[in-house]
């Protein structure tokens, strides 16, 4: 399944708060298999959308919840969060997490920005 059979660009650059033309190139990037091109959280709406197993009213609860402003996306960018209560978190949940995807992720994210 292809992204905009699901939903409009114009409908996705909204919900995403990016450009159309920011949308078309994530969509282009995704459809052409250069994945890594895109942030991982738009990726993974891609992947849900192209695998079929997300309704219309679920692609909007993803963006609110990973979009909207105040969402969860802004609140892991920085929203308040210092560098100490993140150090905190990391080594209260040393034993549950995986160092090396965490890593990995950040990296991709950065150099997504870029």
């Amino acid at each position: 399944m292809r992204i905009t059979d699901m939903i409009s660009i114009t409908e996705l650059a909204k919900i995403l708060g990016k450009s159309r033309p920011t949308v078309y190139k994530y969509i282009s990037d995704f459809e052409s298999g250069n994945e890594g091109a895109v942030p991982l959280s738009v990726r993974k709406l891609f992947q849900r959308i192209r695998s079929g197993d997300i309704p219309k009213r679920g692609i909007y609860e993803y963006c609110e919840h990973w979009f909207a402003p105040g969402g969860a996306a802004e609140r892991s960018s920085g929203g308040g969060v210092t560098l100490k209560e993140l150090v905190r978190l990391l080594k209260d949940n040393e034993k549950r997490l995986d160092f090396t995807k965490l890593k990995r992720y950040i990296e991709e994210e950065l150099k997504n920005e870029k």
